[in-house]
């Protein structure tokens, strides 16, 4: 028996994922419902090459959104700019690491996001597939509070 308490999940879930391309070291972040069609598609079939995530988050969609949109707004001026579009990506210039990264939204997580969950690095680096298909019957097995 765990001495963690259970984690119970709300009825509408969503990811928050970081994503370095290997294969030129950019640093990203987003949000999905679909995380492995997202990972395939979004990002290993147009780069013909496999991605990961590195650290993933899962738990209540609003609030996902919300850890989105808050580090947007607070390292907006650190994303990367391509096409007059400020991207999902840093900038290599402002060299942000993923630790940094990390410590940043996991702080916000702890002040305004406590349906946010950290995945177990057990269970990371993520790659496509359906490793994930009975996270909600056994939330605990696959998550840790922040």
């Amino acid at each position: 028996m765990s001495s963690y308490p259970h984690i119970t999940l709300p009825q509408k879930c969503g990811w928050f994922y970081i994503i370095t391309l290997n294969f030129n070291g950019t640093l990203g972040f987003g949000i999905t419902l679909g995380l492995s069609r997202r990972l395939q598609k979004g990002y290993c079939n147009p780069t013909a090459s496999r991605q990961v995530f590195s650290h993933l988050y899962y738990g209540k969609y609003s609030q996902i959104i919300g850890l989105e949109r808050y580090i947007k707004n607070q390292w907006g001026d650190k994303r990367l700019i391509l096409f007059n579009e400020r991207l999902e990506w840093f900038d290599p210039v402002h060299r942000i690491t993923d630790d940094a990264l990390v410590q940043f939204l996991e702080g916000r997580c702890q002040v305004r996001y406590p349906d946010i969950y950290r995945v177990k690095s057990a269970h990371l680096p993520f790659s496509p597939g359906d490793y994930f298909k009975d996270i909600r019957d056994r939330p605990n097995h696959y998550l840790e509070r922040i």
